[in-house]
């Protein structure tokens, strides 16, 4: 992971899956075991419950790493003193495909952040009001785009970090064929 850029603003954050989630994820996970046997977790990647519990037996959470702007571009930046690079993210790639394990102690007493995902800045904001839009631009942050920290190229987002609206009609229409 590299070291932050001085000048940096932002941390980096933490973007903490829900047990059961996997990267192409559109929908929750099934929040039922259909195991049979009620004594025993199942292997399923995709049961919350049994999911849930182990999480919190090993007390971890699984999450993508999202990277400050400036750091990830190591401090130049095309649009140097825009605002957007000041609260602007990115998904680590690795992270999103595999997820790190983190234990909960070790981020339990840190403060909670907001992060809006997105296509584009426009859309996140599209559906939001005045206030929201406030709120982004104060304490919150955006994530556009997904990271590749061996070779900083950028990638699009997992599914589970948004899914555009595009290809969300597209599925629908191949499911009612």
């Amino acid at each position: 992971m590299d070291r932050r850029e001085p000048d940096d603003p932002s941390p980096y954050l933490l973007a903490i899956w829900t047990p059961g989630e996997t990267a192409n994820s559109i929908q929750q996970p099934e929040s039922r075991c259909g195991s049979q046997d009620q004594n025993k977790l199942c292997n399923e990647k995709t049961c919350f419950s049994c999911n849930c519990i182990r999480e919190e037996n090993l007390q971890t959470v699984r999450g993508t790493i999202l990277i400050p702007c400036r750091t990830a571009m190591r401090g130049s930046f095309p649009l140097n003193g825009t605002y957007f690079q000041v609260n602007e993210m990115f998904a680590d790639h690795e992270s999103s495909h595999n997820p790190i394990d983190v234990p909960r102690g070790w981020i339990w007493n840190l403060p909670r952040r907001t992060v809006y995902f997105g296509t584009s800045v426009s859309t996140i904001f599209k559906g939001l009001s005045t206030e929201g839009i406030q709120y982004c631009f104060w304490r919150g942050y955006v994530c556009v785009r997904g990271f590749e920290r061996k070779t900083r190229a950028p990638r699009p987002l997992m599914a589970r970090l948004h899914f555009p609206a595009s290809k969300l009609t597209k599925t629908k229409n191949e499911e009612k064929k």
